[in-house]
């Protein structure tokens, strides 16, 4: 829900058109007026799709007819580029589109695949933009959990944590626009800590990570899984110079001075 504070005049038209707000025409008792639509958008690149972990572009176009009372589209776009996040791991899409079939609701379907140490694996998400579905398959055929687990981590689905089991199950959730129980994000706020994750370390154990600001400008984190500990210092000199300390559980320390810039 969001609340317009001295919205234009433009907006508020926008908002009525599109049944956000109702239209004082429409309430007033009075016939409202209907017209008649043709209108052709063609945009072959520049449409973007972003959220629930999906980043693509896509192209194509779109026919609008009926009436202002009954719409009725008809097009499609096509995938440009693109790419879905999971978890921090990188998806590049094969696929993807979003078609109208009437209804200005349009149907989505985008598909990843990526290699595993038994085959392959697909990530599909379609369905009503409004609520799509995601689903998960692999060659040769297995469990859908297990295909997740072989993605996202490269293990078994019995050889993960619970935490990491955790993990999967809201990465489904977020994908499918459902809200997942956010464990770490409640253990992070009952820890008094600014930052608790639980990674994979490149063995495929699990590790767990957790920091904190002890000042303004330090900043220091503990990871530690796989029978190995790291602590890290971050000592901000300004606000493009990092100073960065580690202490490994061996023993060995590193020290670096880093210069970042945004642009």
């Amino acid at each position: 829900d969001i609340t317009h504070i001295g919205a234009p005049p433009a907006v508020t038209a926008t908002r009525r058109r599109a049944d956000v707000i109702p239209d004082p025409a429409a309430t007033s008792g009075g016939p409202a007026a209907v017209y008649g639509l043709d209108l052709t958008v063609n945009a072959p690149r520049k449409i973007f799709v972003r959220g629930r972990g999906l980043d693509a572009e896509l192209g194509g176009s779109l026919d609008i007819e009926g009436t202002t009372a009954r719409v009725i589209s008809t097009g499609q776009f096509d995938l440009v580029r693109g790419r879905l996040n999971i978890l921090g791991r990188r998806f590049t899409l094969d696929e993807g589109s979003i078609q109208f079939q009437g209804d200005l609701v349009p149907y989505i379907q985008f598909t990843t695949s990526s290699a595993t140490d038994s085959g392959s694996a697909s990530i599909v998400l379609d369905g009503p933009a409004t609520a799509p579905e995601v689903s998960f398959s692999a060659v040769p055929d297995a469990p859908q959990d297990q295909v997740l687990a072989q993605l996202l981590f490269g293990r078994n689905i019995d050889e993960i944590s619970a935490f990491q089991a955790l993990q999967l199950a809201n990465a489904v959730a977020t994908l499918a626009g459902r809200q997942g129980a956010d464990v770490i994000g409640q253990l992070r706020n009952g820890f008094g800590l600014d930052d608790f994750d639980v990674t994979t370390t490149e063995d495929g154990e699990a590790a767990v990570r957790a920091g904190k600001y002890i000042s303004d400008n330090v900043y220091t984190d503990v990871t530690t899984g796989g029978g190995e500990t790291e602590l890290s210092i971050n000592l901000d000199v300004t606000d493009a110079l990092t100073a960065r300390g580690t202490l490994e559980q061996d023993g060995n320390t590193g020290v670096g001075i880093f210069f970042e810039r945004d642009y």
